[in-house]
């Protein structure tokens, strides 16, 4: 078995929880690969996730959420073990490591989360596609003023909206940003998209569901003194204008998130995040 690693050492612990996985795993004849990093920047993580049949990401959810995409798109899984804070995600706790044996007998599940995929279109023309495991988020720019933004979906409007901006979230990405704006926290087994506004000017802040074999379309409409942008999974960051359109469906690809424990959607949810608020 050949195991990648990618150790996010900005996060606490990161470092030796990396150097403790590697002795456990080798110890159970496990071929193991540390990617190379300086901080959270891994310099070219391709090559080490082609090679392996399983991706360990050690850090917080932004490292779990970064390789659990690289590695669908090569139609492999990913266990993330968490050194960051809040670590949703991770598969493992640092003083689990125990259960990595359960990873070599190949006693675990995959648990399977459908991705995102934004199609940005400027005047007419397709400038990029982009795959998201949480969200795709239109927002304004530095300066403190509304924007105007309208969904579509089948040619039909969905909704208008003026606010801050608008996140277009998986049911992973339904307990992130979405969440955090007053968005509905959904099971990541289910297969849709949750459409939260952003500090809305109105009366009324309610998110919509809308089904996962629907495509959608979102445009803006901002000032001559204003910018709006397009965020990926928190990550990518790209101006968009009242000519783009930004299309949004379901991805091909599916990120698999490896579990070692009997644990639930809704324990861990409360264990994670219902818990810490007592």
């Amino acid at each position: 078995m050949n195991i990648s690693v990618f150790p996010n050492l900005n996060s606490s612990y990161a470092q030796e929880i990396c150097n403790n996985v590697v002795d456990i795993l080798s110890s159970l004849g496990v071929n193991v690969v540390v990617a190379p990093n300086e901080g959270n920047c891994f310099a070219n993580i391709e090559p080490y996730i082609s090679s392996c049949d399983i991706a360990i990401a050690i850090g917080g959810d932004g490292t779990t959420l970064n390789i659990a995409k690289a590695t669908a798109l090569k139609g492999k899984a990913t266990l993330g073990i968490n050194a960051g804070r809040l670590g949703f995600m991770s598969g493992l706790e640092k003083d689990e490591l125990h259960l990595l044996s359960k990873l070599v007998d190949g006693d675990y599940e995959t648990e399977k989360r459908m991705m995102l995929k934004a199609e940005l279109v400027c005047d007419g023309k397709p400038v990029g596609t982009y795959h998201c495991l949480n969200d795709a988020v239109v927002s304004r720019g530095d300066l403190a003023r509304l924007i105007d933004i309208q969904l579509t979906s089948e040619g039909r409007i969905v909704t208008t909206t003026r606010a801050d901006g608008i996140i277009v979230s998986t049911p992973t990405g339904s307990t992130a940003y979405s969440m955090a704006a007053g968005g509905p926290v959904l099971s990541p087994d289910n297969s849709c998209f949750v459409i939260t506004p952003i500090c809305p000017h109105s009366l009324m802040n309610r998110s919509i569901v809308l089904s996962s074999d629907k495509t959608m379309t979102l445009s803006v409409m901002n000032d001559l003194n204003n910018n709006s942008f397009l965020s990926l999974d928190g990550a990518q960051l790209i101006q968009i204008d009242s000519n783009t359109e930004i299309n949004i469906s379901q991805s091909q690809y599916v990120a698999g998130l490896i579990k070692l424990k009997p644990d639930n959607f809704y324990e861990i949810l409360n264990k994670k995040i219902l818990e810490r608020r007592i």
